[in-house]
Order: structure tokens, then sequence, then C-alpha cells
């Protein structure tokens, strides 16, 4: 451990070296605020003339305009699927909300369309895949026009059947 300190202490002494000089620096004389360059006014025959863009600023233009519409992609997927995820949330908290506190008849009619689906997987186990999906689809429809037929009515009208 006293190696690994002293070591670089040591480097650092070793490598600093001091250099006197006797030579006597003339004495600067001041300057006023007035006399700096800075303050005078720019020659009148001055021209604007604007720089040519070099070989690396081509080749950033090119790589920016070549990717801009991916980004411009990239940006509206990322806004979709924000708004998705947002609208699933509010979704969840709203259900919550609701079934927390159900209506009466709530769970009874659940208990209907939820038989109903049942019964159509089991009556379509050994049929095709055709049978498979629009069994249960079929008789879960069936009893949720049962359980609410204003709604059925509308959701009929607006669809046009």
């Amino acid at each position: 451990m006293g190696k690994l300190t002293t070591m670089p202490t040591g480097l650092i002494y070793a490598s600093v070296s001091v250099h006197a000089t006797k030579e006597e620096e003339p004495k600067k004389q001041l300057v006023k605020p007035e006399q700096l360059p800075i303050y005078t006014a720019p020659p009148l025959q001055s021209k604007y003339v604007e720089e040519q863009p070099g070989h690396l600023q081509m080749g950033f233009a090119s790589v920016r305009t070549a990717t801009g519409r991916y980004i411009g992609w990239c940006k509206g997927v990322y806004v979709f699927v924000k708004n998705g995820i947002m609208d699933t949330v509010q979704f969840g908290k709203d259900a919550y909300v609701y079934l927390k506190n159900p209506p009466q008849d709530f769970l009874p009619k659940m208990g209907v369309i939820t038989v109903s689906g049942l019964v159509g997987l089991v009556s379509a186990r050994k049929g095709s895949k055709f049978k498979k999906i629009t069994y249960p689809l079929g008789l879960a429809t069936l009893g949720a026009t049962v359980c609410y037929p204003v709604q059925s009515v509308i959701i009929a009208k607006v669809s046009s059947f």
C-alpha cells in the first residue's frame, strides 16, 4: 500500500521544474477602453459573404434528410402507442370503479352470458375451427342480447344489420 501511494507523489515532484530568469520585462503602457479596436465603427465597405458548407456539414444534412421520415414515423407510432396505453389504463380504472359497486342485477346477467359462452364452447368441442370460434361467440352474443335488449337494439341499428 505504501509503494502505491508514494510512487505517484514522487513523480509529481520530479516532473515539476522551475526556471528563474533575470531579464527585466519592459513596462507596459495602459490603454484606454476607447482606444481598443472593438469600439471603433466597422468600415463602410464591408459586405456579407455566406459561408459554403463543408463535407462534414453536407454529410450530416444528407443523413438528416434520409432519416427524417423514419424518425417522423417513429414519433407517430410512439404517440399512437402512448394514447392506446393511456386509454387502456383509463378503461381499467373505470372498470375497477364499476365492478367495485356493481348494480344489483349485474352478476346474474354476467352469469347467463358466461354460461351461454361455455355451452357454445362445449358444443363445438369436436367440431371444426370455424365451429370452435362461432358457437361460443354466437351463444355469448345471444345471452348478452337476452340480458341487455335495449343496448342490443341500439348496436343492431348502428351496425345496420
